[in-house]
């Protein structure tokens, strides 16, 4: 009986950072006991041995790359100058695939990681977590589903060895790809260097797909005192337009800020003066400031007075570069009243002093959401009804074609036509399906396993699952949805809660699936 061989494993850090690397190795343990990874560090080598050497060795050999980000990482030569370059030229070239943890905050988006999707969930710092040991759990499922994937690819020609022997590579011929199985339509030897389909598309990305509203925004990003405000469900595009926004106001000398308020702590959403307080010195610390909330913080005046002063008298000045600031995943301001009102009225308010005050004519922003409050408030006190919309939808059948073609892919047009019928033009959705038959998976492997828990779309639709599950009045509405051969009435609020998961198409009045994938899931997840 023989077993593939584990992956190698490198794993470049500070050692500013050894007890968090230390947390690491106990979440890759069960991986390395299962033998899926054999992971490598400096701690590793031995008395007498040369360090550099082994270092470059083990290196030059890894199937994986672990880079764990930090301030210390990125200030370190050694890591940043040396193992980052040539794990990324390895990276580039198909050879391994190098992956960013990030330990703690620090501006590595900047670097050439900059280009490459993170771990742990949506790329958030471990140390920001509340919870340190979860966050090492989603680096560890992370680096699973990335090694099984490697491991299944049968391009990649790994090595077998009899199982309790130590691989041989002078000895152990590579395995060639049976002659019955189905072809991976794929012709790009450089599949291995595609980006992650997840989060936001990099903004110098080859694959990214220019939205039509792309130009008109750039001009509105130029105009004193803008509001762009994006929407789209999750995986739609919004963070990734948001991300070349800012890219096009930095390269044209502009300050820019970009906030994600799913990484905020909770305990900010507790109380509407400490929220405004996070808000105004993570704005600060975004722009490289010392935070200094307590010299205009004044409890005889209300916050959004307080956020006023600190932003007038410390952030914006008469002679600095125009500030553009961008709020991602707004929607999780609506589920508190109090702090909605008046963060979404001072927002409002800023907007409209750049028509008489100079100063405020610096300030731009965006904001990026999948929803709009349901229960409006006073319009005059919104920043929903002024500015710059952008209602982002799906691509078009030709844009699929072309990223088909950007993934180095030979689908014909049946292919993708069976893609596009079961998918629609959903962004997220299409991306990975182009990765992963990028990476080896066969059309039909795709087709036959696209609408379960164990296909590639499994953690995507338990996702949705879980927020149907938790409000199960949306799910009674959505079984109607999906059964139903044409658009289906629902309750106003219903409908407008399933439009914003990204679930459902308005027709008029009605609503229809997004697209067959989920009608086909969702028809048997919430069968009975």
């Amino acid at each position: 009986m023989s077993k593939a061989a584990p992956l190698s494993l490198f794993i470049s850090y500070s050692h500013k950072d050894e007890k968090l690397r230390q947390s690491l190795d106990d979440h890759l343990a069960a991986l390395q006991r299962q033998g899926v990874i054999q992971p490598w560090h400096d701690r590793k080598i031995m008395a007498g041995q040369e360090w550099a050497g082994a270092i470059d060795e083990n290196l030059a050999t890894a199937d994986i790359v672990l880079m764990l980000v930090s301030a210390p990482f990125l200030a370190s030569d050694y890591c940043a100058n040396i193992e980052m370059k040539r794990a990324l030229e390895r990276h580039d070239r198909g050879e391994a695939r190098v992956i960013p943890v990030i330990l703690q905050p620090a501006d590595w988006t900047s670097t050439e990681l900059g280009r490459l999707q993170a771990l742990p969930a949506n790329a958030k710092a471990v140390t920001t977590w509340s919870n340190r040991q979860e966050a090492f759990l989603s680096i560890a499922q992370g680096i699973r589903e990335v090694a099984e994937a490697m491991l299944q690819d049968p391009r990649r020609g790994r090595r077998s060895v009899p199982s309790g022997a130590s691989p041989s590579p002078a000895e152990t011929p590579t395995l060639p790809t049976p002659a019955s199985a189905p072809p991976a339509a794929v012709s790009s030897p450089g599949a291995m260097g595609l980006e992650m389909p997840e989060g936001p598309v990099r903004h110098d990305s080859p694959l990214y797909i220019h939205p039509a509203e792309e130009n008109r925004c750039f001009e509105e990003i130029e105009k004193p005192g803008a509001l762009i405000r994006i929407k789209s469900p999750k995986g739609m595009g919004k963070s990734s337009l948001t991300a070349r926004l800012l890219a096009y106001a930095a390269s044209k000398g502009y300050r820019t800020v970009a906030l994600n308020l799913e990484e905020a702590n909770q305990k900010f959403f507790e109380d509407p003066d400490r929220f405004m307080q996070w808000f105004c010195a993570a704005v600060g610390k975004g722009l490289g400031l010392r935070i200094k909330t307590e010299d205009y913080w004044d409890d005889i005046f209300g916050a959004n007075d307080n956020s006023r002063d600190y932003f007038e008298k410390y952030l914006l000045k008469s002679d600095s570069a125009p500030l553009v600031l961008a709020i991602d995943n707004f929607d999780r301001v609506f589920a508190h009243g109090s702090i909605e009102t008046d963060f979404c009225g001072l927002l409002r308010s800023w907007h409209e002093l750049a028509r008489s005050n100079g100063l405020w004519e610096q300030f731009r922003l965006i904001i990026a959401h999948a929803q709009e409050s349901y229960l409006q408030k006073d319009i005059n006190q919104s920043p929903f009804n002024v500015g710059l919309p952008v209602d982002l939808g799906e691509f078009s059948a030709a844009q699929v074609r072309e990223l088909v073609r950007l993934h180095g892919l030979t689908l014909d047009d049946q292919h993708v036509d069976q893609l596009i019928a079961l998918v629609g033009g959903h962004p997220y959705l299409v991306r990975m399906a182009l990765y992963q038959l990028a990476n080896g998976l066969s059309f039909a492997e795709f087709q036959r396993t696209a609408a379960t828990d164990a296909g590639l779309y499994g953690n995507h639709l338990l996702g949705l699952l879980k927020a149907l599950e938790d409000h199960p009045e949306l799910g009674t509405a959505l079984r109607k949805v999906m059964a139903a051969e044409e658009p289906v009435m629902l309750r106003s609020e219903e409908a407008f809660k399933l439009d914003s998961l990204g679930l459902v198409v308005r027709e008029e009045n009605k609503v229809k699936p997004r697209c067959r994938l989920y009608q086909n899931y969702f028809l048997q997840r919430l069968a009975g």
